[in-house]
């Protein structure tokens, strides 16, 4: 084809020369070039591959068409470029399963790997020298090139890539996918508007077309004729250079297109409305056969068009190539209806006889052309090749194009329709209308009862909670229940895998309700029935069935061997949503147990599967359990900021569970930092009613409120709970963590007969910890609330073992705020004991000296801020005061004006972006290795050493986070020096005062005056 010459642009094409100089030196760029029909887009994309060709860079190009072409039409181009051996580049499909399961089977993460592995060929290739992509008309793009162009862009960073997308900015070329696509990219991508040209740069392209240089009028009149626009220039140069006259330019180019298209032959006419109607890049051989011209004349008409520059040039590759997209909509609009419609007829019909029964390459040609055409038959030949498309699109992960194909298809009469619209409800379920797909499996199961089809019934209730995995089951579904009821009564009584998948679904169906007693039977029929008939899938659902089933705190060891089984099958069956469902279900169960080291690497080992997976709906669990456990070390910013990722992400898969846990991180965060915002319980409300009021959440209500201050509001959503008493509490996931808001209440609202209660139901479960949802908070270990509700009701010895076993727990997890809080809890309580005497005091301060009396000896002590420490603490016998508290009563700042430390060396994300990091290389190291690389093995090492020198330096040797200044700790180490100087002082002038004071005073972040007898203080 010919290039054109280009005029002007040396700002935007130093834009460009400055991304491929990044791009060059390994830090990948992007951008977008957009402007109107006409602009030099593709010229500007031209001029940049000349240059990067020049400088010895790869450049592959990519072309998007208005025809509707297969999924991922233009990476394919690409890829046939860079990488022919990759799977895209080739001609086959995956496949379409039919294994008596349906269409429910599928992993939603095939089409995520399928990113994956496009990223990975472009860090190879780009490893042996850098690369330009090249996209071009990315408002005709398909969604699914579109998905894979954002996951490539995040990626460019660490790639020697530059990618250059070209993007006609007209509204009505471009869908809403793309411009929602191109409106969220990231800003690091470049935005390159290309507007009019000069008058200078006019005047210069209209010498290169006439060969003489315009009078400066003329450049004038062409400039505000065509507003700079290239292509208009050219072609106003060209009507004036055939007319010699300067008079009659028409406003638009595409009036002059029409103009240029009407002075070629008639049959020239013809031959390209066939072409326009089959679309840019038709092939020669269908649009002779279409024109029904020998092939010497077509070529002669073709040689013509070429010398009117309405082609590019002559055929490439057989294929017929337009000068520019706006010459084939000018042909194709100028065209009547009947004209058009009997075109795409014909050239459906020649295409049906070409194309081979399994040419599904075809099928979306076909159906776009038999969808235009007229007949009485169109419509059903239009259909049939609809669904031949819609399953190619889906085997080829283009999910989205599926579903547009499956409408059309569900228009025709003889199909299989309730397969299909199962098909099309798994296309709109993987292309994130969940929805969508809600409605279309509901739809689907009202046809598939009326024409007795039991499995298609089946598999549109399990549809309903997101196909055989059920990664995210609604709770309380109505429907789906119902349909799972009904479909378990239709499927003969024998073994199968639907019949199983339908009773593990409906055990889950069934939490909550009043048929709870029948879960357990049915998960354990489930997964017996899945293990006889050996289906991978069926079984990892019904094994998670089973591990909800047994949610409650006396399970955990058996849920924790039922989620490692189903992780192993998952394994086995390479199912990779069902090896996260797997790895959520252990992972809750090892929070349980406190173990907390294998908590980390279960968290390391879900986000690596999730993140190959690239999908919202499984990425969002991992920066909740990083801000649970950044909460559990104290560090509440990083808790707050993992909160707000996994509400973006959740918030993009569409996550109902997701917005909950949010909630609840935001909520202990709040809780454990001390800070409750008012503007907080608008967010309760919400979630009070999201759960629709449970016992749990009434429980919740009364805690918060109660920590909040608010005593009534508390004591009423308390008497809600213990009207329906602590039996409606049920025994699952949720009961350890609605008993401890009940304790908890009931502590602060004074109810010792609830207390009693619920210390006995908890007894049996002191060591476990108490875990709020699938993890999104973590309240603690059970002996902590067993040992505040042991000294709420008088028990001192039950209590001082139950706070002592909490503080040993938390000293293990490194869990500051809990730690601190069970130290001041078991230091209110230690020095209790029963006294029957009682000794008065005077701890009194005169001027600039203090007046002491004890056990009738006085003296006298100088002033100090020592003896104003001690005075506070004589003044609140067996009450912990905080060291900043203290500081504040001897003249300090007061405590909230403290402040926090100064951070941590490395702050939560960043620590564990080091540890993955360090994880990562070690990998890579060993491959490195395996391959014999032995450079990459020393520059991989080196980083790994780095970042570990830096990790040791940022932590202890517990795995306590060193901050760059803590002011409490400061206070600690000052007020317990003060004290210590002070008791000196006093033991010179009164020996047994000193001795007192040194047996019943400690020391700490929290320091408490307990005598050992009754002392009444006079100050």
């Amino acid at each position: 084809m010919e290039r054109r010459v280009m005029v002007g642009r040396a700002r935007p094409l130093a834009e460009l020369d400055a991304l491929l100089a990044a791009a060059i030196d390994g830090r990948g760029r992007s951008a977008i070039v957009l402007g109107e029909p006409g602009m030099g887009k593709t010229t500007l994309a031209e001029a940049l591959a000349d240059r990067a060709l020049a400088s010895g860079v790869t450049v592959a190009w990519g072309w998007c068409s208005a025809a509707g072409m297969p999924p991922f039409w233009p990476w394919r181009s690409i890829l046939r470029d860079l990488a022919p051996e990759h799977r895209l580049a080739g001609e086959a499909p995956a496949g379409h399963g039919a294994d008596g399961l349906g269409v429910l089977r599928g992993d939603a993460g095939v089409r995520a790997r399928l990113f994956v592995s496009v990223i990975d060929t472009l860090q190879k290739v780009s490893g042996d020298g850098p690369v330009v992509l090249i996209l071009e008309d990315l408002q005709w793009a398909d969604s699914a090139s579109l998905l894979l162009l954002r996951q490539v862009v995040d990626a460019l960073p660490g790639l020697r890539v530059l990618l250059v997308a070209t993007w006609r900015d007209e509204p009505s070329s471009t869908g809403d996918d793309v411009r929602a696509v191109v409106r969220d990219l990231p800003t690091a991508v470049e935005r390159i508007r290309l507007d009019g040209l000069g008058i200078d740069e006019v005047a210069e392209l209209v010498t290169r077309v006439l060969g003489d240089t315009p009078a400066d009028e003329l450049a004038t009149m062409v400039h505000r004729r065509t507003g700079g626009n290239p292509f208009f220039v050219r072609e106003v140069s060209r009507l004036l250079a055939a007319r010699s006259a300067t008079t009659g330019v028409p406003d638009g180019v595409r009036e002059v297109l029409a103009r240029r298209i009407a002075r070629v032959s008639q049959g020239c006419q013809q031959i390209l409305e066939v072409a326009a109607v089959a679309g840019d890049g038709a092939d020669v051989s269908l649009v002779m056969a279409v024109a029904g011209e020998p092939a010497d004349a077509v070529l002669l008409q073709l040689e013509e068009a070429a010398a009117a520059r309405l082609l590019a040039g002559p055929p490439v590759d057989n294929r017929i190539w337009f000068a520019h997209a706006l010459v084939q909509e000018v042909l194709e609009t100028s065209l009547g209806t009947a004209r058009r419609a009997a075109l795409h007829r014909a050239l459906a019909e020649q295409l049906e006889e070409t194309a081979g029964d399994d040419d599904d390459e075809a099928a979306g040609e076909l159906a776009r052309h038999w969808s235009a055409a007229f007949g009485p038959d169109a419509a059903e030949r239009a259909a049939a090749w609809a669904l031949r498309a819609a399953r190619s699109a889906g085997d080829r992960m283009g999910y989205e194009q599926a579903v547009d194909a499956y409408r059309i298809a569900l228009r025709g009469k003889d199909i299989e329709r309730t397969k299909v619209m199962l098909e099309l409800g798994e296309a709109q379920m993987y292309a994130g209308d969940l929805e969508g797909a809600r409605q279309t499996f509901a739809q689907t199961a009202d046809l598939a009862r009326r024409n007795g089809r039991a499995s298609h019934l089946a598999m549109a209730a399990l549809g309903l909670g997101a196909g055989l995995s059920g990664f995210e089951v609604p709770q309380y579904d109505e429907l789906q229940t119902g349909l799972l009821e009904e479909a378990l009564a239709s499927l003969p009584q024998r073994d199968g895998g639907l019949r199983a998948a339908v009773m593990g679904r409906l055990s889950l169906a069934y939490a909550g309700t009043d048929r709870e007693s029948e879960r357990l039977d049915l998960a354990r029929s489930a997964v017996a029935m899945a293990e006889r008939v050996g289906h991978p899938c069926v079984e990892s659902g019904a094994l998670a069935a089973y591990c909800d089933a047994i949610a409650g705190p006396a399970h955990v060891d058996e849920r924790f061997a039922a989620a490692s089984r189903m992780l192993a099958v998952a394994e086995r069956g390479h199912d990779s949503p069902c090896q996260l469902l797997a790895r959520r279900l252990r992972l809750v169960a090892l929070m349980e147990r406190g173990d907390w080291p294998e908590v980390d690497a279960e968290i390391d080992a879900f986000a690596r599967t999730a993140n190959r997976l690239m999908l919202p709906l499984y990425s969002w669990y991992v920066p909740l359990w990083r801000g649970a456990r950044a909460l559990m070390s104290g560090d509440f910013e990083t808790a707050a900021r993992y909160a707000d990722e996994t509400e973006a992400i959740g918030r993009r898969a569409g996550s109902a569970n997701a917005a909950l846990m949010v909630f609840t991180l935001r909520m202990w965060t709040h809780r454990t930092a001390g800070v409750l915002p008012t503007d907080f319980v608008d967010d309760i409300d919400a979630a009070v009613k999201t759960a629709t009021e449970s016992s749990v959440a009434l429980g919740m209500l009364a805690s918060y409120f109660a920590v909040a201050g608010e005593i009534d509001t508390a004591g009423r959503s308390f008497d809600r709970l213990m009207s329906r008493g602590l039996n409606a509490i049920p025994d699952d996931c949720e009961w350890l963590e609605g008993m401890w808001h009940a304790g908890d209440a009931a502590i602060a609202l004074d109810r010792a007969d609830v207390a009693d209660e619920v210390a006995r139901r908890l007894a049996p479960h002191e060591g476990l910890w108490v875990i709020d949802g699938i993890g999104g908070g973590v309240m603690g270990v059970t002996a902590h609330l067993l040992g505040r509700l042991a000294a709420f009701r008088g028990r001192i010895g039950d209590a001082r073992r139950l706070l002592s076993r909490a503080v040993s727990a938390y000293q293990g997890a490194n869990a500051v705020p809990w730690l601190t809080r069970a130290e001041q809890d078991l230091a209110a309580i230690s020095g209790v004991v029963r006294r029957t005497t009682s000794v008065d005091g005077v701890f009194r301060k005169d001027g600039r000296t203090w007046h002491l009396s004890w056990r009738d000896d006085e003296a006298t002590v100088p002033d100090s801020k020592g003896m104003h420490d001690l005075s506070v603490l004589l003044g609140q016998p067996g009450t912990p005061v905080h060291v900043l508290d203290l500081v504040a009563a001897a003249g300090g700042p007061p405590r909230t004006a403290a402040g926090g430390d100064t951070g941590p060396v490395l702050d939560g994300m960043a620590r564990d972006a080091y540890r993955r990091r360090v994880a990562e290389l070690d990998t890579d190291i060993a491959d490195a290795e395996r391959d014999g690389i032995s450079q990459r093995v020393g520059t991989l090492v080196e980083e790994r050493d780095f970042l570990v020198r830096e990790l040791a330096a940022a932590y202890g040797l517990g795995g306590r986070a060193r901050t760059t200044g803590d002011p409490a700790e400061r206070a600690r180490k000052a007020v317990a020096m003060r004290v210590a100087t002070a008791i000196k002082a006093i033991r010179e002038v009164h020996p047994g005062l000193a001795r007192h004071l040194e047996l019943a005073v400690s020391t700490g972040r929290f320091c408490v005056y307990r005598p050992e007898e009754t002392a009444t203080w006079h100050s």
